[in-house]
């Protein structure tokens, strides 16, 4: 049996590559994360206080997350003005997720996953000048997610009550001046998308698909996990405390990044023809749930994108980044209520509690899709058992999947596998 190894996969905020394993049956394609990440190890025996430091080199998102879940294991709530600061800053980071997965694909040199007349020719780089647009804005929000979260990649300002310091006003005025820029970056990168990706506007779409799977969201709104099935009719929903009934963690030996799926649903695995228990999350996962959005130029967005791809539930990785250039422009109109100074001062901005329950948990809906956080503690509060579930998680079964569909088409087209590497990056990035 021959195998071929194609890595390291660029882009992603897991070490990851892909044995692809060929005989006389056919061939059998694996995305491999090659790093071990041993979340309860790191944990376990530490004050819960510590948890929203240490969680947060999973993402930023899990930093608030953890916070959250401390607020429930302490039995408190965060005052208005923490809160506030919180949602502040998980917009931010909105901005700087979505904006990073668009600049990997505009930046793409070769051939981008387009429409009709783009689909299979080669398009000029992205302009210099362009590139610095786009750098430009990420700079400004990671500049504002150190001041809402005191430090960047890694915040450390949201704590179990609340947040660790106020905004100051020599902040407040700076994050204005960049809040003001949202808006028409949002609406720059959807013109450049436009522009480069989908081109002539055909609604022939090429070979970056996957066949129709479950998604999930958790809407904050309603305190609850929805699951919608492939027909995009909505298949399930619990609130946060029963996440561990509905979801099931599977471990395989050949990665080092577990699966999820629904634990009423037998297990296959991940690139079994039958997927039924396997879900995805994200950004096309919330757009899956047909919600129109409540702001006039986002809505106006996806309204355009279901013009040229058809109606909710899709199942690509262009509607995948198409739904990030939506969710921006969401996000940058609700950004200044969110961002008054009202909204981020207050004489208070924690609640500190006399001492911990034994069990605390949250759900959060981060940009790469939504999060979970439980912790199970002592009496003297250390900790003693750690669950959290991430969108790498959550997305192993797909990003599985689509592996092996760019794999098999590489092969039937007889392409490299440095091409094929190419195709795999751009489709797993959204996801």
């Amino acid at each position: 049996m021959a195998t071929t190894i194609i890595g390291p996969l660029r882009w992603l905020e897991e070490p990851s590559r892909i044995s692809i394993s060929q005989n006389g049956e056919g061939l059998r394609s694996y995305y491999q994360v090659t790093a071990p990440r041993d979340i309860g190890a790191m944990c376990q025996g530490r004050p819960a206080e510590e948890l929203p430091r240490i969680l947060s080199i999973l993402s930023p998102s899990h930093h608030i997350a953890s916070a959250k879940a401390l607020d429930n294991l302490f039995g408190i709530t965060a005052p208005p003005a923490a809160e506030n600061i919180r949602k502040a800053l998980s917009e931010i980071l909105t901005f700087i997720h979505h904006s990073k997965k668009l600049l990997f694909l505009l930046t793409s040199p070769e051939n981008l996953p387009g429409y009709g007349e783009n689909a299979r020719r080669k398009i000029p780089s992205l302009p210099r000048r362009t590139a610095d647009e786009i750098m430009a804005g990420l700079a400004l929000f990671k500049e504002a997610a150190s001041i809402l979260g005191g430090r960047y990649p890694h915040p450390v300002t949201a704590i179990a009550g609340g947040v660790s310091r106020p905004v100051k006003e020599v902040h407040y005025l700076r994050l204005r001046e960049i809040i003001k820029t949202c808006l028409p970056y949002a609406l720059r990168l959807r013109d450049i998308f436009t522009e480069r990706v989908l081109g002539s506007g055909s609604h022939r779409t090429t070979n970056l698909f996957f066949d129709p799977l479950s998604s999930m969201a958790f809407s904050e709104a309603e305190n609850v996990v929805v699951a919608t099935d492939p027909s995009g009719a909505e298949s399930a929903r619990c609130t946060p405390d029963k996440i561990p009934e509905l979801l099931e963690i599977i471990c395989e030996p050949w990665t080092y990044l577990p699966f999820v799926h629904e634990r009423a649903k037998s297990w296959d695995g991940p690139v079994s023809p039958r997927t039924e228990g396997l879900f995805f999350v994200g950004p096309l996962a919330r757009l899956n749930r047909c919600r129109p959005f409540e702001t006039p130029l986002a809505e106006e967005e996806r309204q355009r994108l279901v013009s040229f791809l058809g109606p909710p539930p899709l199942f690509s990785a262009i509607a995948g980044y198409w739904s990030m250039i939506v969710e921006l422009i969401g996000s940058a109109e609700e950004a200044g209520n969110l961002f008054s100074q009202e909204s981020l001062s207050g004489a208070d901005i924690r609640v500190v509690a006399n001492g911990p329950g034994r069990s605390g948990l949250a759900a959060l809906e981060a940009p790469e899709g939504f999060v979970f956080h439980r912790y199970e503690v002592n009496e003297r509060g250390l900790v003693e058992e750690v669950t959290i579930l991430d969108a790498a998680s959550e997305n192993n079964s797909l990003r599985s999947i689509l592996t092996q569909k760019a794999a098999e088409e590489a092969m039937a087209r007889e392409e490299s596998w440095e091409e094929a590497k190419k195709s795999i990056e751009r489709s797993l990035v959204p996801f």
